[in-house]
């Protein structure tokens, strides 16, 4: 369990980062400025993984409640 809890952050990171480059590099070949679109791409990139971590700690949360019958 003590993996995940290393692993998952990293991962985020990861993917965060590469698509969030992919994002940049795209504008940059374009030679486009800061539209609307290229902002929320930026913004989804680092918020979507998000969604991992929120559901890890409500797995833990849940995993270390005690259980009533």
């Amino acid at each position: 369990m003590d993996v995940f809890i290393v692993v998952l952050p990293l991962a985020y990171c990861l993917v965060a980062v590469l698509f969030l480059t992919m994002t940049l590099l795209e504008g940059w070949a374009n030679h486009d400025g800061w539209t609307l679109a290229r902002l929320a791409g930026a913004v989804a990139c680092i918020l979507w993984p998000l969604t991992v971590v929120v559901l890890l700690f409500h797995m833990l949360a849940f995993a270390a409640a005690p259980r009533q019958a």
